[in-house]
């Protein structure tokens, strides 16, 4: 859970997200912008979404989430960055912005000024102060829009020595069906650091 400092930038704040004040706009935005299954790799049902419900304040994995308002408009939450250490011990970034506020340039902003935290000073997770040197990032193939985005921001393809992988991920539907989604994996390294 994230534990620290706020971070601004030009146009946005960037607060330690919190469950009481987040969540309840969060789970409205995922009902709303109709691509559940593209953030969340399953079909849209009340079920799914309320696993959601405390995704600001989870423990465990070292995770980090920043809830996003614009500077003039505090009460108003567009979305989230953050990050998590997977149990192989890497970083993956991940974000959220609202569908009405993309193609505005806040999601880049507010990556870039999570990723200088990180890299720079370090952010503070369950009261522990945790900086890296490499962070990934997973998306959907077809999911061009993340895709040039991280690539806008520093991020390249990961290519092992051997040649490009195809990486599959897998989610369980409803109906206890596996869906096999085609995914990109992304690498961001501190020489690649944004400014």
């Amino acid at each position: 859970m994230n534990t620290g400092r706020e971070i601004e930038t030009k146009r946005l704040k960037l607060l330690p997200g919190v469950n009481k004040r987040d969540s309840k706009p969060f789970l409205k935005m995922l009902r709303e912008d109709g691509n559940f299954q593209e953030f969340c790799g399953v079909e849209f049902s009340e079920k799914n979404q309320s696993k959601f419900a405390t995704y600001f304040e989870r423990t465990g994995h070292e995770e980090c989430i920043y809830s996003i308002f614009p500077k003039d408009s505090i009460e108003e939450f567009i979305g989230y960055v953050g990050f998590h250490r997977e149990l192989n011990g890497d970083y993956e970034i991940e974000f959220y912005i609202a569908k009405k506020n993309r193609r505005k340039g806040y999601c880049e902003e507010a990556c870039k000024a999570v990723i200088k935290t990180i890299f720079g000073e370090g952010v503070s997770v369950d009261h522990n102060q945790i900086t890296v040197d490499r962070l990934y990032a997973i998306t959907l193939a077809e999911n061009t829009p993340a895709v040039e985005l991280l690539k806008k921001i520093g991020f390249h393809r990961d290519n092992p020595e051997d040649g490009p992988i195809l990486v599959m991920q897998g989610f369980v539907d409803e109906d206890k069906e596996i869906n096999i989604c085609p995914v990109i994996k992304m690498i961001y390294e501190k020489e690649s650091m944004c400014t």
